[in-house]
């Protein structure tokens, strides 16, 4: 029976010296970086992750009944063009997630002060 991956176990995994690669960071963009590698064939790999979980700026909380977002809640750079698709974009579209078209330089935001409301611009 092969040993079980670290990334999917949740064990944590140590350099060695037969460690070819050492992934920064445990985002998005680093756990896209390991599974690549992975898929290619390259498990001589780290991934280096300062908090206890995966996922960067993807997280949540509960609040009572719900469940606020913290952290990444926009999809930006969607596609260009026929250029490659912003994989992100690819997996809400993949698990059926609920989007909003925001329109930024259309946006005002206004700050509470004690004088009042005020645009942002």
């Amino acid at each position: 029976m092969d040993a079980p991956d670290p990334a999917v176990s949740g064990q944590h995994a140590e350099a060695d010296s037969t460690t070819k690669v050492l992934i920064l960071g445990g985002g998005v963009a680093g756990v896209i970086a390991a599974r690549t590698l992975h898929v290619q064939g390259i498990d001589n790999f780290v991934l280096v992750e300062a908090r206890d979980e995966l996922g960067g700026r993807l997280q949540s909380t509960s609040i009572g009944d719900y469940v606020v977002e913290l952290g990444a809640n926009w999809i930006q750079g969607t596609q260009t063009g026929n250029g490659p698709i912003n994989p992100i974009w690819e997996l809400a579209k993949k698990h059926g997630l609920k989007t909003q078209i925001s329109h930024f330089s259309n946006n005002i935001s206004k700050l509470v002060s004690s004088s009042g409301f005020h645009a942002l611009g």
